[in-house]
């Protein structure tokens, strides 16, 4: 399922956001520290647009955490079982793992329906749209998630 041509695309997409978000982050930190120090100016947007590329970048990022198996999990209760234990305890986390994803991405989608008229104080962007991060990266991280069980399920068999 992993090579699917629709799945590679999505990676490859989640890819460049998180490299472009980080990128975001640190030019425009950077430009902010600079002109603050250096000519005694603030870049009044900077901290607004720093912020909420962070959140997007962490909620994106998930998803390639969970891709390369960096998620949180109970590596120490998984290291010690084999065969069908192993199986069994892979499975029982990665559904625990979905549901809180499930759970998430519910919640972020009503978060973004309660702030469907909000905007952001300095640069007036719609603050549904910064929220959008939650349900987009939790349906980013369900996709990993599956692939990922599906491609570690036989990791240990005896």
């Amino acid at each position: 399922m992993h090579d699917h041509p629709i799945i590679k695309k999505i990676r490859r997409i989640t890819d460049v956001a998180v490299v472009t978000l980080f990128s975001i982050v640190v030019i425009v930190v950077s430009a902010q520290v600079f002109s603050r120090f250096v000519m005694k100016l603030s870049i009044r947007w900077a901290d607004e647009l720093s912020r909420f590329a962070f959140v997007w970048l962490v909620y994106i990022g998930g998803a390639v955490t969970i891709r390369d198996g960096r998620n949180v999990c109970f590596d120490l209760l998984l290291d010690s079982r084999k065969g069908k234990s192993w199986k069994v305890m892979f499975t029982l986390v990665s559904l625990v793992s979905m549901l809180f994803l499930i759970l998430m991405t519910y919640f972020g989608v009503l978060v973004c329906q309660t702030e469907l008229t909000e905007s952001s104080p300095i640069m007036h962007w719609p603050m549904a749209v910064v929220c959008a991060a939650i349900p987009l990266g939790g349906c980013l991280m369900m996709l990993e998630e599956i692939c990922y069980w599906l491609e570690h399920k036989n990791d240990r068999d005896e």
